[in-house]
């Protein structure tokens, strides 16, 4: 067989172009994808075809795309072996009401890696979209493929409230407001999870007492009910103090809580 009848192998339309891996699915797309798959999964783990129909209504190669794309976001968990299913922040989106999900949209934003490498690079800067495609081709994206990778990019930060736009210029939000906003839900999350292993338990009577005998100490009267004077020491005061963040505050308004905290001793 002569070399111009071999036959020249062609990748299937839409199939993968090699380079730097991305989410090949818009944020937007994803999390409705994510509402489903927790439905789907609710019970167990779901063979991959149940998922292509069931989640994504496609098979073959549009089915994959979309696996690996949710996977990538932390939507998605396992394998072909082991069965699909939908991961934690798949189900803390489907569960949040709408104030508490841009935290969450955030934290699967900046899991791909070439989408963090991106925003690491920029933070803080108004940069144009050719300047993305740019540095999407320093990390080794397809040429091919930097102009869908900036454009998932721009949309799905926009939507977790990384980056604003103006016309062909996308302006980052400082990465320490971001980081501080997700480490704050995050250690929000934990909190919630401590006092549901802990039961949610009544303070004790000691506990009651100790927040009574604070109370006088506020007042400045000791417990026979006498005024305590400036240079008298009174009870030592005891706090039982619960901390609720909001997480969806600004950063501005989370640093005062944080301050206030820190003044009067509670973290």
């Amino acid at each position: 067989m002569t070399t111009e009848e071999k036959k020249v192998r062609q990748m299937p339309k839409g199939g993968r172009k090699g380079g730097s891996s991305f989410p090949r699915v818009a944020l937007k797309d994803a999390i409705g994808y994510a509402r489903k798959l927790v439905s789907r999964t609710h019970t167990a783990p779901q063979p991959k075809d149940v998922i292509f129909s069931g989640v994504f209504g496609a098979k073959g190669g549009k089915g994959g795309v979309r696996i690996a794309a949710l996977k990538q976001y932390g939507f998605l968990k396992g394998d072909v072996k082991t069965n699909f299913s939908a991961d934690d922040l798949a189900k803390k989106v489907a569960a949040a009401p709408s104030e508490e999900l841009v935290p969450l949209y955030r934290q699967a934003m900046l899991k791909p890696k070439i989408f963090k490498k991106l925003f690491d690079t920029f933070q803080g800067d108004k940069v144009s979209k050719a300047k993305l495609k740019q540095r999407a081709a320093d990390l080794k994206v397809h040429p091919d493929e930097t102009s869908t990778c900036v454009d998932l990019y721009v949309s799905g930060m926009t939507i977790a409230g990384l980056v604003t736009v103006e016309g062909d210029q996308v302006n980052h939000l400082a990465s320490d407001f971001a980081t501080a906003s997700t480490a704050i839900a995050a250690d929000v999350e934990e909190l919630e999870s401590i006092n549901e292993e802990s039961g949610g338990e009544e303070p004790s009577e000691a506990e009651d007492s100790n927040g009574e005998r604070a109370g006088v100490a506020a007042s400045g009267a000791n417990d026979d009910g006498k005024v305590i004077g400036p240079g008298q020491s009174g009870p030592r005061a005891v706090f039982n103090v619960n901390v609720t963040l909001d997480s969806s505050l600004d950063i501005e308004k989370l640093q005062k809580q944080l301050e206030l905290l820190k003044r009067f001793g509670a973290i």
